[in-house]
């Protein structure tokens, strides 16, 4: 046996023990840790909190734009946050939501594809916008995942001659709901995906029972349309705009909604197009060096004038050798099954390359798990051949990877050391303030996005309620506790 081989063993055991670490790190991060992101606590956590019945309505209002909201966008991950959280009792554990997705993905690729679960942990925890978003209370990771295994899902059903599975067809329907009811942004990329596996059931041919069956399937995908679409329907069928509260103005017609169509970008990329902007998002041109520890956030926040605002999250490092690995296998691999992912995944990344922010990767996660995912599963599946890595290989380049982010990062997003729900409590709510609210009082305040901690819900056994407001106009004639 040579030394290679003596080594293999070792080295597999390496990678589950740090894969499995990873995922304890992380997870013990989003078990201790409250996410401090400003979408959290300004509508994920309010939002979830509704939802789950834990702070009703009269026990905090929310300003007229969040209600807005609160009626209007997709509220399957905030309904998942807010049930963790009534199981639980705790608010840090809606970051469980996100967190679970990470080894869902990974399941699915070693029931599926073949791959060590420990690997796929590595790899995916090593794209820094799934490590940071997998401890937050942010949707985004949870609706890509969703989209990116339906994405897996159309590449097994044209790999191979064997009619599409009747789960299949369920799961794909299932991962398209998800995705589509947690992030409206991903819809394009559902539809088209549950369209081509429509496709699949109705060209393929077949007699007998085997006909029967897909048009079974196929009044299956057609029944199931509505929930998938669940979101879009309700809006148009109750505020008359399937984006509310988004309003818009199309062919002629006008969409009410109080808000404006969200656009930003880094001035140097104003007059780009889309494509251009998604490539340098990619190869992260213009963020913070890899020295500063806030490369890497969950919003990829900087100053909006600057060069790199939002910009930024795969480490473009780690894209540029996947994106290698691809395109060596595409050179040298002509199975179908190779064939069938280069196709799809040169479609979803035209797709996403023209979606609008398409430079705001956390809004599309979904290229890049796919991306690695198919490195690994074309790895594990495909043709075993020389120059082109195994899942031992790229499991090594992934430790790599996810060294560097750790570093960078200063192992922020893998361990607890983070501050609790208490701890914000006390850094963001002056107790002073409160000192004469008595129950059933109504206090108006104006702290965004920590609004939410100065509910009566983190105060027990206190019953006042809470107004929030933006500007001293949104008071009225409200008793106000705080203005910043």
């Amino acid at each position: 046996m040579s030394s290679v081989g003596r080594l293999g063993p070792w080295c597999d055991a390496a990678l589950r023990l740090l894969g499995w670490l990873t995922f304890a790190g992380v997870l013990a991060a989003g078990l201790h840790d409250a996410s401090q992101a400003f979408d959290t606590w300004y509508y994920h956590l309010p939002f979830a909190a509704r939802l789950a019945g834990i702070i009703p309505e009269d026990a905090f209002r929310f300003h007229p734009a969040n209600e807005a909201r609160y009626q209007g966008f997709a509220l399957l991950g905030e309904l998942l946050q807010g049930a963790v959280w009534r199981v639980t009792g705790r608010a840090e554990c809606a970051n469980l939501v996100a967190f679970s997705s990470v080894p869902l993905v990974a399941w699915f690729l070693w029931k599926r594809w073949g791959v060590p679960f420990a690997i796929t942990l590595l790899a995916l925890f090593a794209i820094p916008l799934v490590e940071t978003h997998a401890s937050s209370c942010y949707v985004d990771l949870p609706g890509n995942a969703a989209a990116s295994v339906l994405v897996l899902l159309v590449i097994d059903a044209y790999a191979t001659s064997t009619p599409v599975r009747g789960g299949d067809v369920a799961l794909s329907l299932l991962m398209g709901a998800v995705a589509a009811n947690i992030k409206p942004l991903l819809q394009p990329v559902v539809g088209l995906a549950l369209l081509a596996i429509l496709v699949r059931l109705v060209t393929r041919e077949a007699t007998g029972e085997t006909q029967r069956r897909s048009r079974q399937l196929v009044r299956l995908m057609l029944f199931a349309a509505p929930l998938v679409l669940w979101t879009p329907l309700k809006n148009a069928v109750v505020h008359h705009n399937p984006f509310y509260p988004i309003g818009l103005h199309l062919f002629g017609h006008t969409l009410p909604g109080p808000e404006e169509a969200y656009a930003s970008s880094p001035p140097w990329l104003a007059d780009a197009s889309r494509p251009v902007r998604f490539l340098s998002s990619v190869l992260e041109i213009g963020i913070r060096p890899v020295t500063d520890a806030r490369r890497w956030t969950v919003d990829q926040w900087m100053p909006s004038d600057s060069t790199g605002n939002r910009m930024g999250g795969f480490f473009g490092a780690y894209v540029v050798v996947m994106l290698a690995t691809l395109a060596v296998r595409v050179v040298r691999d002509r199975s179908r099954l190779t064939r069938v992912s280069t196709v799809v995944f040169l479609a979803l990344t035209l797709l996403i390359a023209c979606l609008p922010q398409s430079h705001e990767l956390r809004y599309y996660m979904v290229w890049m798990i796919v991306l690695v995912t198919l490195n690994l599963g074309l790895a594990c599946r495909g043709v075993s051949m020389p120059l082109l890595p195994g899942p031992r290989s790229l499991g090594g380049l992934a430790v790599i990877a996810l060294a560097v982010v750790v570093a960078s990062t200063r192992g922020a997003y893998v361990y607890p050391g983070g501050t609790t729900v208490a701890d914000l409590v006390r850094e963001k709510v002056d107790a002073r303030a409160l000192l004469g609210v008595r129950d059933g009082d109504l206090v108006c305040v104006r702290r965004e996005p920590w609004n939410l901690l100065w509910s009566s819900y983190f105060h027990p056994p206190r019953q006042y309620r809470v107004q929030e407001a933006e500007d001293a106009a949104d008071c009225g004639t409200v008793r106000q506790a705080l203005s910043p």
